[in-house]
């Protein structure tokens, strides 16, 4: 319960730094957060969840197409099933998700030891402002502590970082 809590409180932190009215982070430096089930180091099989604001890169395109990079040598990505993966779009900045996406409309999960792409036929139309969400269930966690940088990918066209913190 207390992860949950936590997960929560993440995402309506990234939806309202969203909605604060400053300008947003540009390119590689947005830090869109993650939210990481167990977060202890060597913890294996975790679910992470990941989320990245829709800027002008992706504004009017079909969400197609999300995806995450982990350091090298530091995470290991497994593969997942179709349904086991979820994604969402909270489109109002209120911290629920509006829209779910689930297995019917994943087309594609690819993974290799340190990323994942999973391709969708959503027929959902990106807005600015629109948090996309994932949660990826087959993550290992590294086995030191600390803070990592994480990739993430909205359409093969944008791209932010966010942090995991590993304890």
């Amino acid at each position: 319960m207390n992860k949950r809590l936590q997960t929560i409180g993440l995402v309506l932190i990234v939806v309202l730094a969203g909605c604060s009215g400053a300008p947003a982070a540009d390119g590689p430096d947005a830090d869109n957060g993650t939210s990481i089930e167990n977060d202890t180091a060597g913890a294996t099989d975790v679910t992470q969840s990941l989320g990245i604001t829709v800027d002008e890169t992706t504004t009017g395109d079909e969400l197609n197409e999300i995806g995450a990079t982990y350091p090298r040598d530091e995470f290991v990505v497994d593969a997942a099933q179709h349904d086991e993966i979820e994604i969402g779009v909270d489109s109002d900045g209120d911290g629920t998700t509006e829209r779910t996406f689930n297995e019917t409309h994943i087309s594609g999960v690819n993974n290799n030891a340190y990323s994942f792409d999973i391709s969708l036929e959503s027929g959902y139309t990106l807005q600015s402002g629109d948090v996309v969400t994932v949660e990826y269930p087959a993550i290992d966690n590294p086995s030191e502590p600390g803070e990592y940088t994480v990739e993430l990918r909205l359409n093969d066209r944008q791209t932010a970082n966010a942090t995991a913190v590993i304890e």
